[in-house]
């Protein structure tokens, strides 16, 4: 192996290795996702829970206070919603982020690769042609044998 194709496969190897590390912060970027996404779903069931709760505290006599109390603990549960909506949004982002992260460090791995083996290819013909040479200068040898011989 030639000291050009030894630095082209090192750096092959440091690509491979940016790959995966970019592939392995896609999938906690949607491993978060998911848990953001969870996390608006058990926000949502708050939210629908504190307003049956109110609604069911409308049917019955109240004060002043438990009406405001419950009006607030249901804003309250709507902020917290819209917040992890917001986290949610954050993410999927974070995901669109790392996917783009991912195809360029494919495609760089990819050039590397197709440089290499343009690489192993231009040398394998060279070595074809010093042997066809070497061949053809075999067969001219013999040949003048032959005819200094004849």
């Amino acid at each position: 192996m030639t000291n050009k194709q030894k630095r082209i496969q090192r750096v092959v190897v440091h690509r491979e290795k940016e790959l995966d590390k970019r592939v392995s912060e896609l999938g906690e970027a949607r491993a978060a996702a998911e848990r953001s996404e969870d996390a608006v779903a058990a926000e949502r069931e708050r939210v629908e829970r504190a307003a049956a709760e109110r609604e069911a505290m409308s049917e019955r006599a109240m004060t002043a206070a438990e009406w405001r109390d419950a009006n607030e603990w249901l804003e309250s549960r709507k902020k917290s919603e819209a917040l992890a909506a917001q986290e949610l949004e954050r993410a999927n982002r974070q995901v669109v982020s790392k996917q783009g992260h991912v195809l360029d460090a494919r495609r760089a791995l990819k050039g590397v690769e197709l440089y290499e083996t343009r690489l192993k290819q231009e040398e394998l013909k060279v070595e074809d042609r010093a042997d066809q040479r070497l061949q053809d200068e075999l067969a001219r040898s013999r040949a003048g044998q032959k005819r200094s011989k004849a």
